[in-house]
């Protein structure tokens, strides 16, 4: 059995849109509205209207068809529309039956109307698009099918008609779209293609930058190498020269003139000058190399500024400059490598010397901050520092103007040091109320106090000891010999400790043998507390231990000395 719904055996046949162009030989040219030509008699036309649909039910189908409907016979004359095509093509209903289909359907002819039928006998359907032509001339996309119909004993066709206008432009909207979006791909594969080719040229420049940026690190690399080993040569040579004009100048070579001592000491002071440059480059060396490190103990900071800066009280009067030191009643206490916040302290008051004015002065003072910092400031009445050059003063290898003398080392290297002790400092030219000059200021971070652990067996020599520490700053822990054995004062934890030894027998030398056998305590700073030494053999054991000593009757000068002593001397050991 025939599967009459076989899409398979559908004809498609679309009729261009560029044949609406062409007028039928029927219509009435120079009119806004068409008639369409008759191509019959009158009495014709009752005739083939008797033909027309007869049966009730199928009359009221064909009325009411969504489609507009037309009858046609297979010369293509309309026998009858349906109200559909009457409201599409906008004819009445008489007007349509006097016409043909060729004159309201754009390229449909006689030889397609033959292929319809055709196809029909041979079981085949047949889709049509094409332009229909309504009467005011306007016309409208369609969708045609078609089929045989059987009336009064003939065969005539049934045309069914749908526009589509819709649907095209969905399609035309779709379309333009769709070209669009091919566009918008075709710009963007271009413009991909281009960023592909900028990626890799890119990368082609990253990777020569890149093997730049390797050899530059090589070559900066054996730039400080060969820095650092020279620096190293120059620092033994430099401490003999140094050390021999010294003794010169002390006479053990012989009486010395006096021009010959000028020129001894510009030696000495050009030696030290070259020492301490050495000393920088060898750090920043370090630096770099990230092999910096620090032999951090707890010092009394105030005493530690006023001590480094007496120090240069004859450099910043030899430049005929005054200086006004500001420390009375500051207390506590920092954890620093004393060795380098010593030179940070060198370079700025050396700056300040430096880039003075005649007559000018230098004051530094030290204070607290609300955030738990000491602040200490350096200020200048000297030459001062460019708006434009403050932030790049701290840079290593920087120098200002006609200021070329030195490395340019020395901020640059207080800046790494404080930063390692979780300090900064900051430059400020002029400083706050004055017209020039600059001020310098380090702020380090207070630390804990030192815990001191005294071992002393005479009660009021304990208690003077315990006050007068009490009165600088340190947190202080006493016992008397009989109570300090090993565990007590491990547990303790000490960072310093002081031992009686002037007490009769050999307590204290057993003491300090007990504390060292401890492995918490082996490398804590210790004192010897002595009188006059009667005893050869205690002499000759203090001797070999090699331990700082305070002597009795003591001053609290001779104490905080003491103290200060034995913390560097185990940074030095």
């Amino acid at each position: 059995m025939q599967n009459h719904d076989d899409f398979s055996k559908t004809i498609r046949i679309d009729i261009p849109p560029d044949l609406l162009g062409e007028s039928s030989t029927r219509s009435q040219s120079g009119s806004k509205t068409r008639a369409l030509p008759s191509t019959r008699q009158k009495t014709k036309t009752k005739a083939i209207h008797a033909d027309s649909i007869e049966n009730v039910e199928l009359k009221a189908l064909f009325d009411n068809l969504y489609d507009a409907a037309l009858i046609i016979d297979l010369a293509g004359n309309i026998v009858d529309a349906n109200p559909r095509a009457v409201q599409s093509f906008q004819y009445d209903r008489e007007e349509l039956s006097e016409g043909n289909i060729q004159d309201i359907i754009a390229g449909l002819n006689e030889s397609v109307l033959r292929n319809i039928c055709q196809n029909l006998i041979n079981d085949q359907f047949t889709l049509i698009q094409a332009f229909c032509i309504r009467k005011d001339s306007s016309h409208f996309p369609s969708e045609i099918s078609s089929s045989r119909i059987h009336l009064a004993g003939k065969d005539y066709l049934c045309f069914f008609i749908r526009d589509i206008t819709t649907r095209r432009e969905a399609e035309d909207e779709i379309k333009h779209a769709r070209d669009e979006l091919e566009q918008q791909v075709t710009e963007r594969t271009k413009l991909n293609e281009g960023l592909n080719a900028e990626i890799a040229e890119r990368k082609r420049i990253e990777d020569q930058l890149y093997q730049a940026i390797l050899q530059l690190q090589e070559h900066d690399k054996a730039k400080s190498e060969f820095v650092s080993n020279v620096s190293h040569e120059l620092k033994t040579p430099v401490a003999s020269i140094k050390y021999a004009a010294g003794n010169i100048l002390k006479g053990i070579a012989g009486p010395t003139t006096e021009e010959t001592r000028t020129y001894l000491n510009m030696i000495r002071e050009d030696c030290m000058r070259l020492s301490r440059t050495v000393e920088d480059i060898l750090d920043m060396s370090r630096i770099e190399a990230d092999t910096l490190r620090l032999k951090k103990v707890k010092i009394n900071f105030a005493r530690f500024v006023q001590k480094t800066v007496e120090s240069l009280r004859i450099q910043v009067e030899a430049a005929n400059l005054s200086m006004e030191v500001s420390i009375a009643n500051v207390l506590g206490f920092i954890e620093c490598d004393p060795e380098k916040i010593e030179r940070v302290i060198f370079n700025i008051i050396k700056n300040a010397i430096k880039f003075n004015n005649p007559n000018g002065s230098v004051h530094v003072s030290l204070r607290y901050d609300e955030s738990g910092f000491f602040v200490l400031e350096v200020a200048d009445t000297g030459i001062g520092i460019e708006e434009k050059y403050l932030t790049r003063v701290t840079q290593r290898y920087f120098r200002i103007g006609e200021y070329v003398s030195g490395a340019g080392l020395g901020l640059a290297i207080a800046k790494e040091i404080l930063e390692r002790h979780g300090g900064s400092i900051e430059l400020q030219s002029p400083p706050p109320g004055q017209s020039k000059g600059t001020i310098v200021s380090v702020r380090l971070p207070l630390s804990v106090p030192p815990k001191v652990l005294i071992i002393y067996d005479d009660d009021q020599n304990r208690l003077l000891m315990t006050k007068c520490m009490d009165d600088f700053g340190y947190h202080v822990v006493s016992l008397k010999r009989c109570d300090s054995n090993a565990e007590t004062v491990s547990t303790a934890q000490p960072d310093l400790i002081t031992v009686d030894w002037i007490a009769p027998g050999m307590d204290g030398a057993i003491t300090i043998s007990e504390i060292r056998d401890q492995k918490a305590l082996k490398y804590v700073p210790l004192i010897a507390i002595i009188g006059d030494i009667n005893d050869p053999l205690k002499g000759e054991i203090l001797q070999g231990l090699g331990l700082p000593v305070l002597r009795t009757p003591w001053q609290p000068e001779d104490l905080l000395n003491c103290l200060e002593q034995s913390v560097r001397g185990r940074i030095a050991g």
